[in-house]
């Protein structure tokens, strides 16, 4: 008797444990049906149920999950379906540790792992999470203390800050708008580069990079006269004259907004006068002038974001010194340790045999990082490697997901993480 496409699935979701899977199906298809199905096999294989991690999205996702694992056991041994006394004992064990099992939300699964090893993460024994109300009132106390720091008559900034700050007032007015953008760096501060500055302040880099891209445009050109030719040799006297004020960038904002850097998308351009197709030649020269204009309209405001961006890295520390967590500093603070401390992510390695995760869809890349260094093989070199090209151990990761499901995008989840993973080849469809 031939087996469906489902039940080839399901046979191999069983009994092929030793690689690692990523199941991908649409709504009402039983993923989860597969993945208790893949924690009973393992169970049944002489896995140990409070090693095993099962992560899905909401508390009630996990409570739901951990209730369908306990029946399906119990039900496998009221029905009396194993083979052997050895298949009753491992069931009847795992029952047993269910309670111990790690079937949680992501969140409450990396409180655990910085619970169980604090001073790795560099957070005092007891620390505590906010929930939502909490964390929004320590940031408020703290953006409402910085904002009046910055704005004291006698405040000790620098002159770049206080030449933005001078340019916000004649342009924008209120700094006080900019507490939605300090609250937006602060979740995704994990993203930018480590050091003291969110943006790159100085203008000089970015005018030899265009400069460089308009002449060589221009050098494809035969005929001096061609009108295309005529605005490229005017956006590069633009871009120079922002280069001769690049010092001050409200004197080199004001030298592009009088100057003739135009986002070019008429028809300019005679084929027999270029090299290349004119269109190619149109289409660099918008992207390479709306890419400079963006720079350096925003030039002088970039030493107040990177001043917001202090705030935000002296409001993690703050945190982290006061033993406060919030939700997306757990996921953080738990890739950090296991990405950065072999000792720690040995421990955590050897501590769980098998990793699955739920609605794999709604995962954001740091869910995901978190999973992968728990997976990788133990004497795997991760430092400067991406971590989804990294070794798995052998059947020790499975995820199910739907991407037409994707729900939690608002709260980071990217569904370039699934794609990643399956091009990064560590996880068989």
């Amino acid at each position: 008797m031939m087996m469906t496409a489902d039940e080839h699935t399901l046979h191999r979701i069983v009994n092929d444990l030793s690689t690692n899977l990523i199941i991908e199906a649409g709504a009402g298809t039983g993923k989860t049906y597969a993945l208790v199905s893949r924690v009973v096999a393992l169970v049944n294989s002489g896995a140990r149920m409070r090693d095993i991690v099962a992560i899905t999205f909401t508390e009630a996702a996990a409570a739901e999950l951990s209730e369908r694992v306990r029946s399906r056991l119990e039900q496998l041994l009221d029905q009396n379906n194993p083979q052997n006394d050895q298949d009753i004992k491992h069931l009847e064990r795992a029952v047993s540790e269910l309670d111990e099992a790690s079937v949680q939300t992501i969140h409450s699964f990396a409180a655990q792992l910085l619970r169980e090893r604090p001073l790795d993460a560099g957070l005092p024994p007891g620390w505590m999470t906010l929930d939502e109300i909490a964390d929004s009132e320590r940031f408020n106390e703290r953006w409402d203390g910085w904002l009046e720091t910055v704005l004291a008559r006698d405040a000790d900034i620098s002159p770049d800050l206080a030449a933005s700050l001078r340019y916000l007032a004649e342009t924008e007015g209120d700094l006080g708008k900019w507490k939605t953008v300090a609250e937006a760096i602060c979740e995704d501060l994990h993203r930018f580069p480590d050091g003291d500055e969110i943006v790159e302040s100085g203008l000089g880099t970015v005018v030899e990079t265009t400069l460089e891209e308009l002449n060589e445009l221009a050098g494809e050109c035969s005929n001096p006269s061609d009108r295309l030719y005529e605005q490229l040799l005017g956006a590069i006297e633009t871009v120079e004259a922002v280069g001769e004020a690049a010092d001050d960038p409200v004197a080199a904002k004001k030298a592009l907004d009088d100057g003739e850097l135009v986002d070019y998308n008429r028809n300019v351009g005679a084929k027999g006068n270029w090299g290349m197709d004119p269109r190619d030649v149109r289409q660099e020269f918008r992207t390479a002038g709306r890419a400079f204009q963006s720079v350096v309209r925003f030039a002088p405001l970039a030493p107040l974001l990177n001043e917001v961006g202090r705030f935000a890295r002296a409001s993690e520390s703050a945190r982290r010194s006061d033993g406060e967590a919030n939700f997306r500093d757990l996921l953080v603070w738990a890739r950090n340790v296991l990405r950065d401390n072999p000792a720690t992510r040995s421990h955590f390695q050897r501590r769980y045999s098998h990793i699955l995760i739920d609605e794999f869809q709604d995962t954001d890349p740091l869910q995901a990082e978190i999973a992968f260094y728990l997976a990788t093989e133990s004497d795997a070199d991760v430092k400067g490697r991406p971590w989804h090209t990294l070794p798995l151990t052998p059947g020790k990761m499975f995820v199910v997901g739907d991407g037409k499901q994707a729900i939690y995008r608002f709260r980071g989840a990217d569904m370039g993480v699934t794609q990643m993973v399956k091009d990064g080849g560590q996880l068989e469809p």
